[in-house]
């Protein structure tokens, strides 16, 4: 009579597996690349499995995305300091320079449903916390005082336009000329103020 290994790991979900093979075609192939069939082929099952989980690859595509949208911020939670508005943008160019896939399709309306629950409470509530950060950091000594609306777009905005730019090959890693920094970081610097103590 043999006994059963009770440490074993339990069985991957089909869910899991399909979200695991959307991420390699992700990365592979860019958003484009990702179909319900071509999940499932990845998988090694039918391509009517997933319809259980995902009944479509509009459905397919959000949960990808909305799983993306937290990697990024687990970066943004790892960044070190105690400037968590810089923190957003740093690992936002940090994602997309990683994840070029993966950060294309957050941004993908024509892709994901930006009007899912989970999916826009997730994205608004860091958007809270960030305009929260921001408002802290612009309210130290020696800083200006401009609408954190505005900041914040402009933030994003710069973040967003350099990241894509980087990914896409079109601008190279180079350092600031005259800070001798990484360029992301001098560009940092003059948007949101230098990482310095107050004194």
């Amino acid at each position: 009579m043999h006994q059963t290994d009770r440490t074993a790991a339990p069985p991957t979900s089909l869910r899991s597996t399909l979200i695991e093979q959307g991420f390699v075609l992700l990365d592979r192939e860019g958003p484009d690349g990702v179909t319900i069939r071509a999940v499932a082929r990845a998988a090694g099952v039918s391509h009517a499995a997933p319809a259980n989980h995902f009944p479509d690859r509009r459905h397919l595509m959000t949960e990808l995305a909305s799983v993306a949208f937290g990697q990024y911020l687990e970066r943004v939670d790892a960044e070190p300091g105690p400037d968590r508005a810089r923190a957003y943008v740093a690992a936002l160019i940090d994602y997309a320079l990683a994840f070029p896939g993966r950060y294309q399709l957050i941004w993908r309306k024509d892709l994901i449903d930006w009007e899912d629950p989970a999916f826009l409470e997730q994205m608004d509530r860091a958007y809270a916390d960030f305009l929260t950060a921001l408002a802290l950091t612009r309210a130290r000594p020696g800083y200006d005082r401009p609408d954190i609306e505005t900041l914040a777009t402009a933030a994003w905005s710069m973040a967003h336009g350099y990241a894509v730019l980087r990914s896409t090959g079109i601008f190279d890693h180079r350092t600031d000329a005259v800070t001798g920094k990484p360029r992301a970081e001098a560009i940092l610097d003059l948007l949101l103020g230098s990482t310095r103590k107050d004194t």
